[in-house]
């Protein structure tokens, strides 16, 4: 199993919040057409910039149309691919931007993802999709829950990569408080915490078995990070209930009922910080040892041959790489001056045949790889060693 978690990043499709996944990505690169768009926009979710922002896509548009005429494309298919841009382009489409949009359209139709990434305008135009903005988009998660947990009570936040941090409401017993009581023996009734200790452990472990039930149901089918907000005593017994499966062991270590929403959120993006830097911090590790085994390389065309033949098992790549080139059906790498029609990013080939051949790829900053190198990898058999037979 990879030590590197594949959390999805948020991002839009219209006015839909839907979770982009590497299979996405994968699925879009393999579409071919001479006709492809690509348009990525530097966008802000403020609305006194609209007008501008509106100016640079129709200055997108023309250039598109540009490029697809300079490639021979003919008129028939410029006006179609012009027409499926112009299909998302509703009123609503100028509502709830954010840091960037990327744009794909051709012939048979246009689709619109937004990120949280600051990206560079770019018009761009081939026999595919440039991917790469995506695939970048979704290196790091920036969207998390974090159930904060008191005695008072329990209260389940998201933290949006866009839209800063809202509540999730939780379904709760009415008196889940009286949880945390007790009735004397004698006739009369006290209302008071446990006597005991372990009285107090079973009181506790109650409490949090019902507010995990209910940040189950909440989260549904979700599967982003999940930060617990708790007291001393109340962390070893949430975490003694929890059955999710990507609750971070890093935790707001506060009570949570002194914090605002807004505190939530700034402590909670602190976490994920953390747990991030421990997860790069490991994977480092493991390539030192694995590369004193042959089995990790942090060099560019080793790592591209490797990635063709499908023996990458892990990829870390520099997220603000712009080497544009080709690696052939061999694997064999050219790199290219300028970026053409003919060109792709190379990083991004690089990731996507990992991901082709089910391996799992991550974007970091260049800080953060072993080395000089713009990628580094993780083998799944020594480079010295044919391939294993399926």
């Amino acid at each position: 199993m990879s030590v590197l978690p594949a959390y999805a990043g948020e991002t839009y499709r219209g006015a839909m919040t839907a979770t982009l996944t590497y299979q996405d990505i994968v699925e879009l690169a393999g579409e071919r057409s001479e006709a492809s768009v690509s348009i990525i926009l530097r966008t802000t979710p403020f609305a006194a910039e609209r007008e501008r922002l509106e100016l640079e896509y129709k200055d997108a548009l023309r250039e598109a149309d540009h490029q697809l005429e300079a490639a021979g494309v003919d008129v028939r298919q410029r006006r179609a691919v012009r027409a499926a841009l112009d299909s998302v382009t509703s009123e609503e489409f100028w509502l709830n931007l954010s840091e960037s949009m990327v744009l794909f359209a051709n012939p048979d139709g246009a689709r619109e993802f937004r990120v949280k990434n600051h990206l560079t305008n770019r018009t761009s135009v081939g026999d595919r999709f440039d991917v790469g903005p995506l695939l970048r988009s979704i290196a790091f998660s920036h969207a998390a829950y974090v159930v904060a947990v008191s005695e008072g009570g329990a209260q389940l936040a998201e933290l949006s990569p866009d839209e800063g941090v809202h509540e999730v409401p939780l379904t709760l017993p009415d008196d889940i408080h009286t949880v945390l009581e007790y009735t004397s023996g004698d006739g009369q009734r006290d209302r008071g915490r446990a006597l005991g200790s372990t009285g107090e452990k079973i009181e506790l472990r109650k409490y949090c078995r019902i507010v995990q039930d209910a940040v189950i149901a909440a989260m549904a089918e979700h599967t982003e990070p999940l930060i617990l907000a708790a007291s001393s005593e109340l962390q070893p017994a949430y975490r003694e209930a929890n059955t999710y499966e990507n609750l971070l062991p890093e935790a707001i270590e506060e009570n949570p009922a002194a914090l605002s929403l807004a505190d939530l959120e700034t402590k909670a993006r602190a976490v994920l910080d953390e747990h991030y830097a421990a997860i790069l911090t490991s994977w480092r590790e493991r390539f030192g040892t694995k590369a004193n085994h042959g089995r990790a390389s942090a060099d560019l065309a080793t790592v591209a041959r490797a990635a063709t033949d499908g023996a990458v098992e892990e990829l870390l790549f520099d997220i603000d790489d712009t080497q544009e080139g080709t690696i052939d059906d061999t694997g064999a790498l050219a790199l290219a001056k300028e970026p053409s029609g003919r060109t792709n990013g190379i990083v991004d080939e690089i990731a996507l045949r990992v991901l082709r051949s089910g391996g799992k790829v991550w974007a970091v900053r260049r800080a953060d790889l072993p080395g000089e190198s713009s990628v580094a990898a993780v083998m799944r058999y020594p480079l010295d060693e044919q391939a294993p037979p399926a």
